[in-house]
């Protein structure tokens, strides 16, 4: 009998006590991460019983490994498509050596998903999928980042590195006065048409009108959408949701965009939809709403429907987590790695990491908590 079989409920208290151990978290812990993974893993309404998240039993230590599985729903054209999003990929210390994670991950590689990605892996894990044969997403292996307030970046930078993560920057209104000079030279100048609250059914109306020049797309359900927009407002990542749909002058939808945004910190983009012309007036009008809510920085990944406005933008490339994609399907991988997929990280795990406490954003503070 093989040792990985699909994970059940009982098994979210022994895989929750990995999860601390590999966190370095308490095991007091221990009971509001398996609230977690019940509402995040279990109860998404995208999960599929064909993909499911898998466990590594042994027969004298019980659960000691696990995978967890987050299975998204895109079309291509018009063909329904499932990616299913690994992560975490977990194994007991002492297990490690005995290949649990690789065991685990090849398995979940062989199950019914036409793509199997993720997008917030470290070196170890993007050594163990290219030995398994998966692929490096290059462009989305990528982040992109546009200083907003010069002075109160540099001063939260300088906060950082003393450790000081609650409160003001120093000299916050002396700070305030420089940036305020300097935001005419750093913002793009006011986009024409107007932003309103993105509401499901705003996305998914949007959508079909990219199908042109983004073949693979997300088929978003209002069901599915309202537990994401319920699952973004409690991530673990520093600041507020923020989720906005872009018109044009004409009140014609043109993009939506979706970040995080932390006051004196960074705004985290997580997905721009908007292909075109119309990627330059989504993206300004994000850029503005980042800076009028008081990040210091905005920063994303590259996403290849962006690119030419970034480079408009001179923003600056900077160090960011692997995206991975694997796939027995040429021609769907194809689509991925060459950027025909709006394939961002709002469908991926990136943001959605376990946890037990909301963070709280401060100045200085600029990834994920």
């Amino acid at each position: 009998m093989s040792p990985i079989r699909p994970l059940v409920p009982d098994d979210l208290a022994a895989v929750a006590a990995i999860y601390a151990d590999f966190d370095g978290r308490s095991r007091s812990e221990v009971p509001r991460l398996v609230e977690y993974f019940e509402r995040a893993v279990l109860a998404d309404p995208a999960a599929d019983p064909e993909i499911p998240s898998l466990v590594y039993e042994d027969r004298g230590d019980g659960v000691v490994g696990a995978i967890f599985s987050h299975v998204r729903r895109f079309t291509d054209g018009e063909r329904p498509v499932r990616i299913a999003f690994s992560g975490p990929l977990l194994a007991r210390p002492d297990h490690r050596r005995r290949g649990v994670g690789a065991l685990l991950l090849r398995r979940y590689l062989a199950g019914a998903q036409d793509v199997t990605a993720t997008d917030g892996a470290v070196d170890e894990v993007q050594a163990m999928w290219q030995g398994l044969g998966g692929s490096t997403h290059a462009a989305a292996s990528v982040g992109w980042g546009r200083v907003l307030a010069p002075a109160g970046f540099v001063a939260g930078g300088l906060a950082r590195k003393l450790g000081e993560r609650n409160g003001p920057a120093p000299g916050a209104p002396l700070l305030a006065k420089v940036d305020a000079r300097a935001s005419g030279r750093l913002l793009p100048a006011a986009p024409p048409g107007s932003v309103s609250e993105l509401t499901p059914h705003a996305l998914i109306d949007l959508l079909p009108r990219l199908k042109r020049q983004l073949s693979l797309r997300p088929a978003y359900d209002e069901r599915y959408l309202d537990w994401l927009f319920s699952e973004l407002a409690v991530a673990r990542v520093p600041g507020d949701p923020v989720r906005r749909m872009v018109f044009d002058g004409d009140g014609r939808p043109a993009g939506s965009y979706v970040m995080f945004v932390a006051p004196g910190g960074i705004a985290q983009v997580v997905q721009v939809a908007a292909v075109g012309d119309d990627v330059a007036m989504t993206f300004d009008h994000m850029v503005r709403d980042a800076a009028a809510r008081g990040a210091v920085e905005i920063r994303g990944r590259v996403e290849t429907h962006l690119l030419a406005h970034l480079r408009r933008m001179r923003c600056r490339m900077i160090p960011t987590e692997w995206t991975l994609v694997h796939s027995d399907d040429p021609a769907l991988l194809a689509t991925i790695l060459s950027g025909r997929a709006l394939f961002t990280r709002l469908d991926g795990e990136w943001w959605m990491q376990p946890h037990t406490r909301r963070p709280v954003a401060s100045a200085g503070q600029s990834a994920r908590g």
